[in-house]
This record gives C-alpha cells, sequence and structure tokens, in this order.
C-alpha cells in the first residue's frame, strides 16, 4: 500500500515538472504590453515583465534580475525601441530567444492603435506558438471585443455629458486619444526635460489665449511643467498614466483607459465649477462695491451736513 501512495505521488511531482518544462517563457519589456499577451495566451505559458508602471521606458535603469528573466526566456515581447534591451539580451547570452517587436504602432491610449498592438502579438505568438493557433486567435478576437466596448463606452460618456470640443492642452503622448473623445486639443508638448525656455512660454501662452480648460500630464514623464501651466492660467491639472500597475487598483489596459476617462472628467468638471463660482463671486464683489460707494457718499454728505450746520451755528 505505502508503494503504491510512494508511487502515486512520484508521478504527480515528474508530472508537475514535465508541465511546468513545457511551459513557455514570455517576457515583456513592459506591464501594458504584458497585459494584452496575458489576453491572447494563458495556456502552458509563464508571462513576466521587465519594467514596473510607474518608469519611462526612455530612463528606465536594469537590474541583475531583469538579466535572469531574460536567461529564462523563450520569447521577448517589446516594443521595439527600448534603449536598454539589446544590451539585456546580449549580457544574458540568450541568443535562441524570438523576439516580438510592436513598433511603429503608436500610442496605445488610442483605441484603434491598441488593437493594432494586440493583431501584432497575436501574429508573432501564433508562430513563435503553432500549436496553440487556434487558441490564441479566440482569445485575442474575444479581447478586441472588449476594446471597441469600452472604446464606445468611454466615448458615448463625454459625448453624453456634453463635453466634446472642450479646450485642451496635453503631453504629445495623448493628442490622438483626445482628439479622437472629440475634443479640441489646442496645444500639445514634448517631454519636459526637453522644452526650451520659448516652448514653455508658448505653451503657457497658448492656455490662457485659448482659455483651456485642463492641461493633461504624463504620470511617467513628470507633471512639474502641466502643474504650472494649469495654475498659471486657472486651468485644471489632469495627471494620466500611459501603463497599467502605476495607480492603484488600475491593473490592466481597459481598467487604464478608464481611468484616464474619469480623470479628464473630473478636471473639466472642477474647472466649470470654479468658473461658475467666480462669476458669483465677482457679482458679489459688485454689490460690494456698490454697498461701500453708497455708504461713502452718505458718509460724506453727513460730513458736509455737519460742516455747514457747524459755519451756521458759528456765524449766530
Amino acid at each position: 500500500m505505502k508503494y503504491k501512495i510512494y508511487l502515486f505521488a512520484t508521478l504527480l511531482i515528474f508530472s508537475f515538472i514535465a508541465a511546468n518544462a513545457e511551459a513557455t517563457n514570455i517576457v515583456c519589456t513592459n506591464e501594458v504590453l504584458a497585459d494584452f499577451t496575458e489576453n491572447i495566451v494563458q495556456e502552458n505559458v509563464t508571462i513576466d515583465f521587465i519594467m514596473p508602471g510607474g518608469a519611462c521606458p526612455s530612463h528606465f535603469d536594469t537590474t541583475p534580475s531583469d538579466i535572469t528573466k531574460i536567461i529564462s526566456a523563450d520569447i521577448v515581447i517589446s516594443l521595439g525601441w527600448e534603449p536598454w534591451l539589446s544590451d539585456l539580451i546580449e549580457k544574458s547570452g540568450n541568443a535562441e530567444v524570438v523576439e516580438i517587436k510592436c513598433s511603429q504602432l503608436g500610442e496605445w491610449s488610442l483605441p484603434s492603435n491598441a488593437k493594432n498592438f494586440t493583431i501584432r502579438i497575436r501574429d508573432g505568438l501564433a508562430i513563435a506558438l503553432p500549436e496553440q493557433n487556434e487558441t490564441i486567435q479566440t482569445n485575442s478576437q474575444e479581447f478586441l471585443t472588449k476594446i471597441d466596448e469600452k472604446s464606445n463606452e468611454i466615448k458615448n460618456i463625454i459625448e453624453d455629458i456634453g463635453y466634446s470640443d472642450r479646450k485642451i492642452i496635453c503631453i504629445e503622448w495623448y493628442v490622438d486619444f483626445l482628439e479622437w473623445l472629440g475634443l479640441d486639443v489646442v496645444a500639445s508638448y514634448n517631454a519636459p526635460e526637453s522644452l526650451s525656455t520659448q516652448d514653455q512660454l508658448n505653451i503657457s501662452t497658448s492656455a490662457i489665449d485659448n482659455n483651456v480648460c485642463v492641461i493633461i500630464d504624463n504620470l511617467q514623464s513628470g507633471t512639474d511643467f502641466g502643474g504650472t501651466v494649469a495654475s498659471a492660467s486657472d486651468a485644471s491639472h489632469v495627471v494620466f498614466t500611459n501603463f497599467p500597475g502605476a495607480i492603484e487598483d488600475v491593473d490592466t489596459y481597459l481598467e487604464m483607459m478608464n481611468y484616464n476617462t474619469v480623470e479628464l472628467i473630473k478636471g473639466i468638471t472642477v474647472f466649470d465649477y470654479k468658473q461658475e463660482n467666480s462669476v458669483d463671486f465677482e457679482g458679489q464683489i459688485s454689490d460690494m462695491e456698490l454697498q461701500r460707494n453708497v455708504a461713502l457718499v452718505i458718509a460724506g454728505i453727513g460730513i458736509i451736513l455737519a460742516i455747514l450746520l457747524y459755519i451756521f451755528y458759528k456765524r449766530k
């Protein structure tokens, strides 16, 4: 009896080891690519990512643990322009790794571009994992449908509350997304560290001259510049994220779309509230000034009457 139990346990252990040995290790350079990938393939794979959601791809510093991830990777999915990736792959010594590059697909904040990323990853995985092609095709189509559904939902919300055509200034990563929503992007700017003094002045002037309601920064690119422009122009300052995982409870691309849309709505709403109350406050100030002026006139008349009475009294 004990022999059978040991034999059964041994078989389970070997089955577990075999199953994991067959799993394909996929390493994505960032969390949004990992999310796209997880929606396309789930079986017999492990999916990991290198760069945390709050980091900027251009300024990310790799660590020895990142090399370890590449060493064991079968597939690497990248944006195709990360300045540190080729060096990481070279140092790992993994010459057999298959790289799926998602280059020149635009900003995934725009839903149609997010679908292009999904299709590029789908096609690459279908070649790398031909035995899973049917599942990959089915899963990717389901995810593409979810992107369409979420896109229609947020666009309808913006239209229903009447926020289309509102004037916006934003960092360049979000121009296509905001114009797709129907907003009027009157100006945009590059990463803040690349802006000249004249560039900064032009953006500030545009915000004031166009009565812009919201200045939109990108969390991963820094938020000080947009905050300064918003403060100077009385616009709302809104911070988007272009990676899931950087904000609490925003762990997927679809949740990221929700988050950015909600922040946009909050920003416009706050701007409108401040404008309405500013008008009321100015009205109150005008009433107070009128009351003050009337009081001064009455006081002046009183003083004049008092002087006349005093003069009249002296003459008597």
